[in-house]
């Protein structure tokens, strides 16, 4: 599918129906102040008071109602039943900055399928609870965190992972979902991450938000 709906490149928060709060809507729209809904995360966004500025899905659990109460030429039926919402609202906008809320949470399955989502797209992508936040790691990160805080890194697929920073730091280790994992860490201060695959999924306090979003949108974080 090409990206039509959401053409412009500035940052987007896409809106799930999973475990999602107004606080933590709102939070995002803040950052990201582009809001479109997957399928039924349109009723989220109407129930924080936000009105999607695009509806996009299968439609399998957006109730009438609640597609009668948006404007007709926001809403965009992806029949395609090959992916979730959630990448087929990836799938149509080119923004440069993604964060996701109502994605974690709820049901396991649907976490799972956003974890596998984010391994698809190499873009800056952040999933909220109301607790954490996550992404995949770029090749290179550097994360000003102050110390305590917790850091989890668990590896989507096996990589080799240097890091600095953390309580107990990885040496170009390899770790895998089935192998060396390095959860329940927690940062000394400003944490470095090196990896050499899109895989490494790091986990963060929610209250990290705008430090993970500076950290990602330095051409230093991309660097290859």
């Amino acid at each position: 599918m090409s990206r039509p709906i959401s053409p412009q490149s500035g940052p987007v928060t896409l809106i799930g129906g999973g475990e999602a709060t107004p606080q933590m809507l709102s939070k995002a729209l803040q950052f990201a102040p582009t809001c479109i809904a997957a399928d039924g995360g349109a009723r989220v966004a109407l129930d924080a008071g936000v009105i999607p500025d695009a509806v996009i899905g299968d439609f399998d659990s957006l109730d009438a109602e609640t597609r009668a109460s948006l404007p007709p030429d926001r809403v965009h039926h992806v029949p395609d039943q090959d992916s979730t919402d959630f990448e087929k609202c990836l799938a149509s906008t080119n923004a440069r900055l993604i964060l996701g809320v109502g994605f974690l949470g709820k049901r396991m399955d649907h976490t799972l399928a956003a974890y596998s989502a984010l391994l698809n797209d190499a873009r800056p992508i952040i999933l909220l609870s109301e607790t954490e936040l996550c992404f995949i790691a770029p090749s290179r990160v550097s994360l000003d965190l102050a110390d305590g805080v917790p850091v989890a890194l668990y590896p989507l697929l096996p990589c080799t992972v240097t890091s600095e920073g953390l309580r107990y730091p990885l040496d170009r280790a390899d770790v895998a979902p089935d192998g060396l994992i390095s959860t329940s860490n927690h940062a000394t201060g400003t944490v470095s991450i090196a990896t050499d695959r899109h895989g490494l999924l790091v986990i963060l306090p929610e209250n990290c938000l705008e430090t993970v979003i500076q950290s990602l949108t330095t051409d230093a974080a991309h660097a290859k």
